[in-house]
C-alpha cells in the first residue's frame, strides 16, 4: 500500500510540469523531495532496537570509528639502528 502511494506521490511533479502548473525544475525538485520524505518516513518507522534491512555479508569484524588517529609507530620498528646517523 505504502509503495503505491509513493509511486502516486512521485506522479504528481511530472503531471504539474506537464499541465503547465510548475516548470521542469520546480517538477523535479518536488520528486527528490518526495522521494527524501519516503526515504525518511521508512527509517522513522522502524521498531527502536530493530537490525538493519540489509545485512552486510562484509562487515569488519572490529568495529572502529574513522576518525581516530591511526596508532604510533616507533621508528625503531621501521629503521634499524645502525642505519641511523650518530648524534654530534
Amino acid at each position: 500500500m505504502v509503495v503505491l502511494l509513493i509511486i502516486g506521490a512521485l506522479l504528481i511533479p511530472p503531471v504539474l510540469w506537464y499541465l503547465g502548473v510548475v516548470s521542469f525544475p520546480i517538477a523535479v525538485i518536488g520528486a527528490v523531495g518526495v522521494l527524501l520524505a519516503a526515504g525518511w518516513g521508512i527509517d522513522r518507522n522502524r521498531r527502536p532496537g530493530a537490525r538493519d534491512p540489509f545485512l552486510d555479508a562484509n562487515r569488519a569484524d572490529l568495529a572502529a570509528p574513522f576518525s581516530d588517529p591511526p596508532t604510533f609507530i616507533p621508528t625503531e620498528a621501521v629503521e634499524s639502528p645502525r642505519d641511523r646517523r650518530v648524534p654530534d
